[in-house]
């Protein structure tokens, strides 16, 4: 039986693993598109992701660059590269802004880090998720007592959706192993039945999501997931040049209705990324995110999910200063 359960799944995501290996390979390149030199007073320099968050879609187009330009500043362009990597091509002097996850900004701060969100990119919560192997036996979250969930690290996303979607259903999340994997490792195991489910989100859950007889057990929207994209930029550039990251908002918040109108946006980003048709057809499902300022609500959720990374050992204890590692830019249009 699970030899069979080993070749129905490994035959359906092998195609999403190859995605996996690309989207790393990308991680290696560095420098994009950039502006010619002397154009403008202040440099935008953007290190993106591999992944169809808005602020990687404008790379695609001219908005943020007509934005920036009503300010007398240009863009320069570093990616795609892994999260890792792009905090540290920030950090190391070298780029000004990229994007994050919510948990992974508090943790940031909690260690002290010099960041600044200036926007927020939400969506429902029905790109993320957990999704049992096919013939794993697992129906539902109480199945997984004794089993084993993928996750790509402890603390981070997958971590969050289990610790989250489990305190949800009153269950205890101790009674299963979580088990750390690299992304292409964990589309191995998840295809090879050495997991029984996976937590995750975006290409992964879909990828998951796209195996058949793979089942959702639950998705960020049955659990409350506060778990979303923010794009943050280095202190040091926020308090030089807040008009500049005001321009960057206002061009995602372009790049959103934009994606409202055009849904391809996204599909497409995800299939330049290496994505199949399967997997396509899922995500286009997802919901389309939107983008917010950091008002008062935003930073209400950030407090609210500080709190949850304590209750789940991710962080000792919860920042009391996420509001001034903000920029609220609501009256940007």
């Amino acid at each position: 039986m699970k030899t069979n359960r080993i070749y129905r799944a490994g035959k359906a995501w092998a195609k999403f693993a190859g995605m996996l290996i690309i989207t790393a390979a990308a991680f290696t390149s560095c420098g994009g598109k950039k502006a010619p030199e002397g154009q403008g007073q202040a440099v935008l320099r953007v290190a993106y992701l591999p992944t169809a968050n808005y602020l990687t879609s404008l790379t695609q187009g001219k908005t943020l660059e007509e934005e920036l330009a009503k300010t007398g500043a240009s863009v320069e362009w570093f990616g795609p590269s892994d999260p890792a990597t792009s905090l540290h091509i920030i950090t190391s002097g070298n780029a000004d802004i990229t994007s994050t996850g919510t948990g992974y900004l508090i943790n940031l701060i909690e260690q002290g880090g010099p960041w600044v969100a200036f926007a927020l990119e939400k969506y429902s919560g029905n790109s993320q998720g957990i999704v049992a192997v096919p013939g794993s036996g697992v129906n539902s979250l109480a199945d997984l007592y004794g089993k084993k969930i993928g996750i790509t690290q402890k603390g981070g996303t997958g971590d969050y959706i289990v610790n989250t979607a489990f305190a949800h259903a009153g269950l205890d999340v101790s009674k299963v192993e979580k088990v750390e994997l690299s992304q292409t490792d964990l589309a191995v195991a998840f295809s090879s039945g050495q997991i029984d489910a996976l937590a995750s989100f975006d290409q992964n859950f879909a990828g998951a999501l796209a195996v058949p007889g793979a089942k959702k057990l639950i998705d960020g929207t049955e659990y409350g997931s506060l778990n979303w994209s923010i794009h943050i930029a280095s202190t040091d550039f926020a308090e030089k040049h807040p008009e500049v990251l005001a321009a960057a908002y206002r061009a995602l918040r372009a790049e959103a209705a934009r994606a409202r109108q055009t849904p391809e946006i996204i599909t497409d980003a995800y299939r330049g990324f290496g994505a199949g048709e399967e997997q396509i057809r899922i995500i286009k499902s997802f919901d389309v995110p939107e983008i917010l300022p950091l008002n008062a609500q935003a930073i209400a959720d950030l407090n609210r999910q500080a709190r949850q990374y304590v209750d789940y050992g991710f962080i000792k204890a919860a920042p009391q200063n996420i509001a001034s590692h903000t920029l609220d830019f609501s009256g940007e249009n």
